[in-house]
């Protein structure tokens, strides 16, 4: 038997003129927000431009203040809504309805608890009670968001994130998070 030099050739040889793409534009393609990689990055980017320092080497973050961080960037629209209620928190009744819609957003992520679960399970964060904090696999937090802002991509999200530095968030708007 003849030893094949190139696999992707072959396979493209045997299926010459059988395979046919199918295209289907009635039916939607997957959002990038349930992609793992995709809010993995963000989640990483948000953590190092966001996070503080915590006894020795050691790096945290509220975990809800990460949860809202990340489902703005990668939702730009909303970082002029973020705002909004943040500059409405001396008025309460405005506060509650600016918020409303953020809020039930926010509350149904369910995609970012399992991102944290996930770099909890690797080691990569920890839990230290309501905040997650760098775990001992942490250093590719810090190489995830280095290559995207190396390779430029997910620029959109950073600059929201970078944006998010000026706006007040406070334990108020976090409390039942």
């Amino acid at each position: 038997m003849d030893k094949i030099a190139n696999p992707l050739q072959a396979i493209g040889e045997l299926l010459a003129g059988r395979a046919q793409p199918v295209v289907t534009p009635d039916r939607l393609a997957p959002s990038a927000i349930y992609d793992l990689q995709y809010r993995m990055a963000v989640t990483a980017s948000a953590f190092e431009m966001h996070a503080k320092p915590h006894g020795l080497n050691q790096r945290r973050i509220h975990a809800a203040r990460l949860k809202l961080l990340q489902f703005v960037a990668c939702r730009p629209r909303l970082l002029a809504v973020l705002r909004n209620w943040s500059q409405a928190q001396h008025d309460a009744q405005l506060s509650i309805a600016t918020s409303q819609r953020l809020r039930r957003g926010f509350l149904g992520d369910q995609m970012h608890e399992d991102v944290v679960a996930f770099l909890v399970a690797r080691g990569i964060l920890a839990w230290s009670g309501s905040h997650v904090a760098t775990g001992p696999g942490s250093d590719w937090l810090t190489q995830l968001h280095s290559a995207t802002v190396e390779q430029g991509v997910f620029a959109i999200e950073r600059d929201v994130l970078e944006k998010l530095r000026d706006v007040r968030i406070t334990n108020a708007m976090l409390e039942g998070w």
